[in-house]
């Protein structure tokens, strides 16, 4: 463990347990002035070992959390999808969370290996399709050789190719989800909030999907075309188009359950092949938010798979393999055993990865 005082680290501490600086001194009694928290944050003074197990203890964290080398990555505010209503102290506290969980999962991969059996993730820019987002979503299905009709189980193929997809409450429904481009050694990151239904969750992936493919440089038109990259991705016109005949509130429920998606997303790719002319497109709208079904759709789908595994195999590994215990884990991590459980549920499947050597691992 590296033994200097990570300042960044407790920064984004309190912006997990959304804890200002003025209310960690307040809650440390007086033992600290807020410039001196400050400087510690700055990385400009090292706290004595006592300091430190004091405000471990007010962040409800282990000393361990702090001591590690890692640097913070920025926050991609350009990439999510959030309402505008989203707090900004509810917005760090959900990045500063995923960037915990990506820390965390660097350790692990220190001693386990994800194994893949799809290409990874290409990245392809817009302009080399001529702005076709439709044909990239197309692309990208052959390249994972996709079967025709809806995608039985999006989670499944997108982790095959490498990505980790973590689902974690948000503590709002604001915000859908984000991710987090591969680098140092790692795979990409999708992030997406637990309290959605299963058919927006498999949109707010393929959306991710398509800013991992195509918004290596972001563009004011990216989740634009995210948006459209998750409607072709999901919902292949060629395969959809005969679909919209006679088209009703029921029948959307019953392409719904069919292709996967909600509603709403049927109803605006409808208009978006011709299939609904505007005044028709308008009509489904103000008919959806009359009866409350932008908010909560009549109908759910529950036989919907799309559960992640890559994390639960990896800490699994942990415990199984390598012999680690909750608290071996929380240590690890420096976080408390509560924490560990809440956040690193423990699978009964046996994990599909390689274990290699690692001083973690020894």
């Amino acid at each position: 463990m590296n033994k200097r005082f990570n300042g960044q680290l407790l920064a984004l501490a309190r912006q997990v347990r959304k804890v200002s600086q003025a209310e960690l001194v307040a809650a440390l009694n007086g033992a600290i002035t807020q410039s001196t928290l400050s400087k510690i944050e700055h990385g400009r003074i090292q706290p004595q070992d006592d300091l430190v197990e004091q405000i471990a203890s007010a962040l409800r964290l282990r000393s361990a959390f702090f001591f590690d080398g890692v640097y913070v990555r920025q926050a991609p505010v350009s990439y999510h999808r959030k309402r505008q209503k989203l707090s900004v102290r509810d917005e760090e506290s959900v990045h500063a969370l995923a960037e915990v969980f990506r820390i965390n999962l660097r350790k692990c991969l220190e001693a386990v290996e994800i194994q893949t059996t799809l290409p990874p993730i290409p990245a392809i820019d817009p302009d080399e399709y001529g702005g076709d987002v439709d044909e990239i979503a197309t692309v990208l299905r052959q390249r994972w050789s996709v079967p025709r009709g809806p995608i039985a189980d999006l989670t499944k193929i997108v982790e095959d190719a490498g990505v980790v997809i973590i689902v974690f409450d948000f503590g709002s429904p604001l915000i859908d989800g984000f991710c987090q481009f591969g680098c140092d050694g790692l795979p990409p990151f999708v992030f997406l909030n637990s309290q959605q239904p299963k058919d927006r969750f498999r949109f707010s992936l393929a959306h991710e999907v398509g800013h991992l493919v195509m918004h290596r440089t972001p563009n004011p038109q990216q989740e634009f075309e995210a948006n459209r990259f998750a409607s072709e991705f999901l919902m292949p016109t060629r395969e959809i188009r005969c679909d919209f005949e006679d088209l009703s509130l029921t029948k959307f429920m019953d392409l719904k359950m069919y292709w996967g998606v909600s509603m709403q997303a049927l109803i605006y790719k409808a208009w978006q092949v011709g299939k609904l002319s505007d005044r028709m497109y308008k009509y489904y709208n103000i008919e959806m938010s009359k009866r409350g079904f932008r908010k909560v759709e009549p109908i759910e789908a529950k036989h919907l798979r799309e559960e992640p595994t890559t994390l639960r195999w990896i800490i699994s590994a942990h415990i199984d393999e390598l012999g680690f215990s909750v608290d071996d884990l929380g240590e690890l991590f420096g976080l408390n055993n509560e924490d560990v459980t809440s956040l690193y549920p423990v699978p009964n499947q046996r994990p599909r990865l390689r274990i290699v050597r690692s001083e973690h691992s020894a």
